[in-house]
């Protein structure tokens, strides 16, 4: 089988200058290039430049994507943007990393299942389903942060489940709000690293429910002064990107509030969030027997006044010698042997259903049929 790689690099802030294309142009003939998205596919060589300097020179995001199991976004955020606090918060070794380039501040969040997970996926489409996490990263919301983290300690969860210590158990990360109402982009995120969903119910557990944003700081728009407000509205015609987060910050300034910090809470180990992930793993199992039990249960009700034709039926559909006929036969065995042991008549159905074998002594398909169905 060849080799995939996908890598795709996308402008959020600005497009692309006329000259800025003409150099991504030559960093390979394999580009689809438009002023604001570079893709390039790899199926038997590699990518030639170095993925992290193209996105700090010229992209906002990018997504890298292998059929070997490497699955990697980046993000190039302004200088300053993010707070320190949180940098430090957010990260654990070469899955969720922070580092500055420039006048940049660069998020790599990856993901290396040696082998890969079974799973081909395309890479094309899927960038454009994740790059509003940098606009939440920037606007204070977390969330995808914590995410990354639940994925980055996937290996760390396996070596404390193997050597059980408890010593080197990891602490979360502050939960952000609203980890139970997750958006598009942010299911987006978890299917695309694979994290467990009901790890991530765990988390979420402790989640407290927040507004987005401050609907009071509305009433401070007063408190700007005339040239503040031109200058804004100056801004905005020129189309300057995140210019909301610009005017959020300042507003917040004005009244004295702080910018979102870090959220308090309780902090679980990460041996407690697998435990809690295992318990709703097994009420999910538990849930779903129920729901069978009770459907089989339905349908042997519906099939306890028809017992009678069924019987009679079998011995027809045998008689054509069909492979179809052979498992709609066996089919109805099975239905009969559920309903007879319901209703404490196993020894009888045994007695027919030996009868029927004995009837039919060479029809080798037939009787492989009920042996693979544990009939015979």
């Amino acid at each position: 089988m060849s080799e995939y790689q996908y890598y795709e690099f996308q402008t959020l802030d600005r497009p692309l200058t006329g000259p800025e294309q003409a150099e991504i142009n030559r960093l390979s003939s394999r580009v689809q290039l438009t002023a604001t998205r570079a893709i390039f596919v790899y199926n038997y060589s590699d990518f030639r430049s170095n993925p992290r300097q193209v996105l700090t020179q010229y992209f906002d995001a990018m997504l890298y994507l292998t059929n070997w199991g490497t699955r990697q976004v980046m993000f190039r955020f302004p200088k300053n943007s993010i707070p320190a606090e949180v940098m430090s918060a957010y990260q654990y070794d070469s899955g969720l990393e922070w580092s500055m380039a420039d006048d940049y501040i660069v998020l790599n969040i990856e993901l290396n299942n040696e082998g890969g997970d079974g799973e081909w996926l395309e890479g094309e489409g899927t960038l454009s389903g994740l790059v509003q996490v940098r606009d939440d990263i920037l606007q204070g919301d977390y969330r995808a942060l914590y995410l990354a983290w639940l994925m980055a300690t996937e290996y760390a969860l396996e070596d404390l489940e193997d050597e059980q210590e408890d010593e080197d158990d990891l602490t979360e990360p502050p939960v952000p709000p609203n980890l139970k109402t997750l958006s598009p982009t942010l299911r987006n995120f978890i299917d695309f690293f694979g994290i467990d969903p009901d790890l991530v119910t765990a988390a979420a557990q402790t989640s407290p429910s927040a507004e987005k944003s401050d609907p009071k700081l509305s009433k401070n728009i007063d408190l700007l002064t005339e040239a503040e407000k031109r200058d804004f509205l100056q801004r905005l015609l020129d189309g300057e990107p995140r210019l909301n987060i610009a005017l959020i910050n300042r507003l917040r300034a004005l009244s004295g509030a702080d910018a979102p910090g870090l959220p308090a809470g309780e902090r679980r180990t990460l041996t407690q969030l697998a435990t809690l992930a295992d318990e709703i793993t097994q009420q999910q199992i538990a849930a779903e027997k129920q729901k069978s039990e009770k459907a089989r249960l339905q349908k042997l009700v519906s099939l306890a006044p028809q017992e009678a034709g069924l019987w009679a039926k079998i011995p027809g559909l045998i008689a054509e010698k069909r492979a179809n006929t052979y498992e709609e036969a066996v089919n109805i065995l099975k239905d009969l042997r559920d309903l007879l042991t319901h209703h404490g008549r196993a020894a009888e159905f045994q007695t027919k259903l030996a009868a029927i074998r004995a009837q039919y002594p060479t029809l080798t398909s037939f009787h492989r049929r009920l042996k693979e169905n544990n009939l015979a």
